[in-house]
């Protein structure tokens, strides 16, 4: 993933091999999206949120 202003791609290679870009990865638990914007971080949360809920009301 590559955060710029403009649509750019980087080539990086690693012993040989070429690594795979990508439009969001998960660091220290969130979600960082190539676009800049964390829908789906709130997503993530909101249905952790439910699912905590749920287990509290049985």
């Amino acid at each position: 993933m590559v955060n710029s202003t403009t649509n750019t791609s980087a080539d990086i290679t690693m012993n040989s091999e070429k690594l795979e870009e990508v439009t969001s990865l998960k660091y220290l638990g969130t979600i960082v999206s190539m676009d800049g914007t964390s829908t789906a971080e709130v997503r993530i949360r909101i249905a952790m949120v439910t699912a905590a809920m749920a287990r509290l009301t049985q």
